[in-house]
């Protein structure tokens, strides 16, 4: 078959030469438009990392040029553009780049808004080999966290023993016995966080009233001029504990103000801890310490430092936990009345100098015979038996109150703990008045299962021996001294 061109079909086949010859045009073009120099951005390392809003950023960058380059370069600039190409910061005349080189380039910015940040680092080049510029780019994510200002404060009660060393010197309040302590506020101390619980070259005396304070950033911003502050009034409340005599320490009779003490800025996740000294306690107090400080985003908003972090601690510590156990009241002489029980100790502190007496009821007095009982020294676990002789109006007396009175740590409790009174004599009974068994009070509920368990081995005892120690040796029933 013959194939006749015509006019048209000679300038399409015209046409698709051209096009041919252009399209290997562009391909060698192409190639030829490989640098000399090849230059890459690494990654970009972000700090503080996640950055928080209105906090100034670094972005730390690498360039590098390849060790296969056949050039080197000069890297004339860096800069860094927001999602909508605008140029947040830039660095010029970076260095120059042989083959295998790299170096590094440090921006900076600040975001005005939390969320995700889209943003793009370019490098421009200058080939040494062509004079031409090569820019390479490379993208990036960043989360940006809110501003949150969040001081915690945390505080433990110590005990003084607590910052002696093992062989009863004074020296481990100034080598800080407590771990991670930082320094000594306070009291004889009056050692500032700053110098590591020194002063000078003299030991600190340890502390009357120690209490560990632990300040933690959980905000997203530094705290700034972190300063402490402990104000104390004395615990008062009847028979819940009542430090001294009943009524001692009045509501708003201040017993302890210390303070204010510097402990410095914390930077956000930073912890520090600090021992502020209350000084000398005679009475059980509940402390306030409260941590005042400001944001480091405040001094730009010209706010003051009225920002605080408030925690309670009552001290001293009270481990000793008195509790009446195996009680019976019986008839007594002259229309008196018997109770007949055993004290405990079921905490773990010592009571001396423990007293047990007829408490105020109505219906209740005690009689001069038998209205007190000392019982002295009460270590853990220990019970000793005791009488009282109180005259109990039945018909009014729904309980009679054994007042408790003991020391522990240098400071006097005095605690009330029930006892069931005898039930009104019934006139058809022609037995005698016995009055109903009953179980004492506890001072708190950690005491009720101590108190349970005390009375179970009490009655174990059996009534020919009424004192004793939990699990071993004999105590007194004479109600003599120690």
């Amino acid at each position: 078959m013959t194939l006749t061109l015509t006019r048209t079909t000679a300038a399409l086949l015209a046409a698709l030469t051209i096009l041919s010859a252009v399209g290997g045009a562009f391909a060698v073009g192409g190639a030829a438009a490989v640098p000399d120099a090849r230059i890459t951005v690494g990654e970009i390392d972000v700090s503080p990392n996640p950055p928080t809003a209105g906090e100034r950023t670094a972005l730390n960058v690498t360039v590098s040029n390849s060790g296969g380059s056949d050039a080197a370069a000069n890297v004339t600039a860096v800069r860094v553009r927001d999602a909508d190409g605008d140029v947040l910061d830039s660095v010029s005349g970076v260095g120059a780049l042989s083959a295998g080189d790299s170096l590094d380039a440090t921006l900076w910015t600040t975001f005005a808004e939390p969320g995700e940040k889209r943003l793009t680092v370019e490098a421009v080049a200058n080939q040494s080999t062509s004079g031409e510029f090569v820019t390479v780019t490379r993208a990036t994510v960043i989360e940006v966290r809110p501003i949150e200002v969040a001081l915690d404060l945390r505080t433990r009660a110590l005990d003084p023993e607590d910052l002696r060393s093992d062989d009863g010197s004074q020296g481990a309040a100034a080598d800080l016995g407590v771990g991670g302590i930082q320094g000594i506020f306070g009291g004889g101390g009056g050692l500032d966080a700053s110098t590591d619980g020194r002063q000078g070259e003299a030991s600190p005396p340890v502390p009357d009233s120690p209490v560990e304070v632990t300040v933690v950033n959980t905000g997203t911003t530094t705290a700034d001029r972190v300063s402490l502050r402990a104000v104390g009034t004395a615990v008062d409340g009847g028979g819940t504990g009542t430090p001294g005599d009943a009524g001692a320490g009045g509501e708003g009779d201040e017993t302890v103000s210390a303070g204010p003490f510097v402990v410095g800025d914390v930077a956000p996740g930073e912890e520090r801890q600090v021992i502020v000294d209350l000084g000398p306690l005679d009475r059980r107090s509940e402390v306030t310490v409260t941590a005042t400080f400001r944001a480091d985003t405040d001094a730009r908003d010209d706010r003051g430092a009225d920002r605080t972090a408030v925690s309670t601690v009552t001290y001293p510590v009270r481990e000793a936990t008195p509790t009446v156990t195996d009680a019976t009241v019986r008839d007594g002489e002259d229309g008196a009345v018997v109770v007949d029980a055993n004290l405990g100790n079921a905490g773990s502190g010592e009571m001396t100098g423990a007293v047990v007496s007829v408490g105020d009821a109505p219906g209740v007095e005690p009689t001069p015979a038998g209205g007190e009982y000392f019982v002295g020294t009460l270590g853990a676990g220990d019970f000793v038996g005791f009488e009282l002789e109180p005259t109990v109006n039945a018909s009014v007396a729904e309980e009679i109150p054994i007042r408790v009175t003991y020391t522990e740590r240098g400071v006097r409790y005095t605690e009330t703990l029930p006892v069931a009174a005898p039930e009104p004599a019934d006139e058809t009974d022609t037995g005698g008045a016995l009055g109903r068994i009953g179980v004492g009070g506890v001072g708190s509920a950690g005491a009720v299962a101590g108190g349970l368990a005390l009375v179970g081995l009490a009655g174990a005892v059996g009534a020919a021996v009424r004192s004793g120690r939990i699990g071993g040796s004999t105590g007194r029933r004479d109600g003599s001294a120690p």
